[in-house]
């Protein structure tokens, strides 16, 4: 299948365009001037179903939709758009609502990585033990985009791309060298499986001279969005080739794979890419998000879990969201978060207990909402560190916030996991 991709512009020259539902068209053209959008030949050909619009899961996936924005802003974009005045025109109050949408980003001081004080630009050492690596092609672009993504505002940035990554293959490796505790290191982006092989390997290969480096982790969707690149792309024998040179050099690779959605594992096309990843000893885990309307029943769960056994895949992480996005139609009340992974557990197979979650991923301690307790005939939810920002306090601790059916904020993760007495130990 050929690879074409399709922005704002181009998606309204296709015949898909003039399948949308009128108030759909109106909707995609208002948004899509706030909201990068992608899309590629793959997604719309065999993942959505159009006779399901506006409902389809993976539609409210790839497509923005009016919630995401204020109910004041979406009108007044809609009027404006409605009075026939040209783009250009509109261009200033569509920045002004942009920018009012941008995510809130938390960075700890001690994730920072420095050598001699200097920052090194394209890592971050999220955890003690693992740094994430952006290489300046990996920032820039996926093979379609998740509407939910909080890094949107990288597309098409090139002042964001260039100081949040680095092109010097070289750049880590000081670093690196100088902590011998981190163990693993994660290429991430964007999508780093948008490069070619070759490129893929030039910032791969400084990394595997590092003996303290052990864990090799790429984290994609190229598996859900695009799977001929593990089959049919001019290249995908030479990418499934670095997989295997990879591990020959002593390391283990793991391939995050990026699944929201069941419908995404179905195609025969995914299966057989799957299986050939999994033949150069590739494990690859699977992580994604729970989304409002797109995925937030137990049975789509349980449903992809078990698909993911079923293709020989790891069942990873479900993860909501923190606070990041101002979008905040994406997210679920943490209630009903914590009933949805706890009635799909009951409806998987025992091998997908591999799974963690529902845990918080846009904030620096990796935090697993972990249940709810009652203590003196009132209700709190149970929250555990699982992982936290290097040369912090708060790892492995459990922490309390009052319980509510409708809440769907934990608050400042980073203060409620300072070294303070937890809720734990004021009550007890």
């Amino acid at each position: 299948m050929k690879f074409i991709s399709y922005n704002n512009n181009s998606f309204k020259k296709t015949e898909y365009y003039t399948r949308l539902p009128e108030k759909e068209r109106e909707v995609f053209d208002i948004l899509s001037s706030v909201f990068h959008f992608k899309v590629n030949t793959y997604v719309l050909e065999h993942l959505i179903n159009w006779d399901a619009i506006p409902n389809d899961p993976i539609y409210k996936l790839i497509f923005p939709r009016k919630e995401m924005l204020p109910i004041t802003d979406y009108k007044a974009l809609q009027l404006l758009y409605q009075s026939g005045l040209e783009e250009k025109t509109l261009m200033p109050f569509i920045q002004k609502v942009k920018k009012k949408m941008y995510p809130e980003v938390k960075h700890c001081e001690t994730s920072i990585p420095k050598v001699d004080g200097v920052r090194v630009r394209g890592m971050y050492s999220n955890f003690g033990t693992i740094v994430s690596l952006f290489p300046d092609p990996m920032a820039k672009t996926c093979h379609s985009y998740c509407s939910y993504c909080f890094r949107w505002i990288m597309f098409n940035n090139k002042e964001a791309q260039q100081n949040s990554s680095y092109k010097d293959p070289q750049e880590p490796v000081a670093f690196l060298k100088e902590h011998p505790e981190i163990s693993d290191v994660l290429f991430t982006g964007a999508d780093p499986l948008v490069l070619k092989a070759k490129t893929l390997r030039e910032y791969i290969d400084p990394i595997l001279e590092i003996d303290s480096v052990k864990v090799i982790r790429i984290s994609s969707k190229s598996l859900a969005w695009w799977p001929f690149r593990f089959t049919t792309d001019q290249d995908a024998d030479e990418l499934l080739a670095l997989f295997k040179y990879i591990q020959s050099r002593g390391k283990h690779l793991n391939l995050c794979a990026h699944f929201t959605h069941p419908v995404e594992l179905e195609n025969e096309a995914v299966k057989q890419a799957i299986q050939r990843i999994r033949a150069t000893g590739t494990v690859i885990r699977c992580q994604g998000p729970l989304v409002e309307g797109i995925n937030d029943t137990p049975e789509d769960w349980s449903t992809l879990w078990n698909k993911q056994i079923t293709l020989g895949m790891v069942p990873y992480y479900m993860f909501i969201e923190a606070d990041h996005n101002s979008e905040s139609c994406f997210r679920i009340p943490l209630a009903k978060a914590l009933q949805i992974f706890q009635e799909a557990q009951k409806k998987t197979t025992g091998l997908a207990r591999t799974v963690r979650g529902p845990v918080f991923m846009n904030d620096l301690h990796r935090t697993l909402l972990d249940g709810v307790v009652t203590i003196n005939n009132e209700r709190f939810f149970v929250l555990k560190s699982l992982q936290a920002p290097p040369n912090t306090f708060g790892e492995g601790t459990i922490k309390l916030i009052p319980y509510s059916d409708t809440t769907k904020n934990a608050g400042n993760l980073i203060e409620l996991f300072s070294e303070s007495p937890s809720a734990i130990d004021q009550l007890v």
